[in-house]
């Protein structure tokens, strides 16, 4: 999203844009008033803030949490960003590294007309790689090239929202097909 609205405030300064499952809004989407918006917000920082983090006796325990959530990913790479995904906590338990409030929804939002506006301005060549089984509804962010004045999409099978770790070859191939690189990277 931030390289999306980058690239549309300042079109120049971006020669190619790959936007991997990260189209959010939808062009049509109904906003909600500014009341309602930030009383959603208001209310998500209150759960936030009695949140408890998840914790995990060992790294092994939180790679295995991630491969239980999104059954797609490899052991291997489980492995890995929970390696460098969590930190440890003083009782010697891991919990993520992340921040929590950054899942809460600003009341300030882009509305989806702007983000449209964003979109048409982008003047460079863009490839929308979307998650067939993401919670983006990929049938719809598949149309969303249309919006871009030079924008082609394509729809990863069999991968979720974490489009890159599901499928990294085939994301890794239409990329470098994006830019026309051969597999030696030229």
């Amino acid at each position: 999203m931030v390289g999306l609205i980058y690239a549309g405030t300042f079109p120049d300064q971006v020669s190619a844009l790959v936007v991997l499952d990260g189209v959010t809004v939808l062009p049509n989407a109904k906003r909600m008033t500014a009341h309602e918006r930030i009383a959603k917000w208001v209310d998500q920082l209150d759960k936030l803030e009695d949140r408890e983090p998840r914790c995990y006796r060992t790294i092994d325990e939180a790679a295995a949490q991630m491969r239980a959530y999104n059954t797609r990913l490899p052991p291997e790479l489980a492995q890995h960003l929970a390696t460098f995904g969590v930190k440890r906590n003083d009782d010697n338990t891991y919990s993520w590294k992340f921040d929590p409030y950054q899942r809460a929804m600003a009341p300030h939002r882009l509305s989806p007309e702007d983000h449209v506006s964003l979109w048409s301005r982008i003047t460079c060549p863009t490839l929308l790689l979307h998650a067939e089984e993401s919670f983006l509804k990929s049938s719809e962010t598949a149309e969303l090239a249309s919006y871009f004045q030079k924008a082609r999409a394509k729809t990863i099978s069999g991968a979720g929202h974490w489009v890159h770790h599901d499928k990294p070859d085939e994301v890794l191939g239409s990329i470098r097909t994006f830019f026309g690189l051969t597999d030696n990277g030229r």
